[in-house]
C-alpha cells in the first residue's frame, strides 16, 4: 500500500519567483507561498500563518516564471518533501504538480 502524500495551499507570492536549470537539462522554479488565514480548532478560532518554498520542475516551469509576480494569488496542489540547505538544515517544501491563479 503506498502512503498518501497530497497538500494543497493557497497564498501570495512573497518573493520573485527564479527559474534555474538542473546539469541534466530540467527546468525548476522556486518561490515562496505566504498563507494566512483563521482556521477552527477545537470549537475556537486560530490564526493560521506558513512561509513554504515552493518548487516547480519540468517543462511547465519556464512558461510560470514569466507569470508569476511578488503579490500574485496562487494555489499549489503538489506533495511534500524535505530538503536540505547549504548548511544541513533541513526544510519542508512543496513540490507543485498544479498551480492555478486565484
Amino acid at each position: 500500500m503506498e502512503l498518501s502524500n497530497q497538500f494543497v495551499l493557497g497564498g501570495s507570492i512573497c518573493f520573485p519567483p527564479k527559474l534555474t536549470r538542473s546539469p541534466a537539462g530540467v527546468s525548476h522554479l522556486r518561490f515562496a507561498l505566504e498563507h494566512r488565514s483563521l482556521q477552527h480548532e477545537a470549537g475556537l478560532q486560530r490564526r493560521s500563518y506558513v512561509r513554504i518554498q515552493v518548487v516547480m520542475s519540468g517543462d511547465d516551469a519556464p512558461q510560470w516564471a514569466n507569470e508569476l509576480n511578488v503579490g500574485m494569488q496562487v494555489q499549489v496542489s503538489g506533495f511534500l518533501n524535505r530538503i536540505e540547505d547549504k548548511n544541513g538544515v533541513a526544510k519542508l517544501v512543496i513540490h507543485a504538480q498544479q498551480l492555478v491563479k486565484i
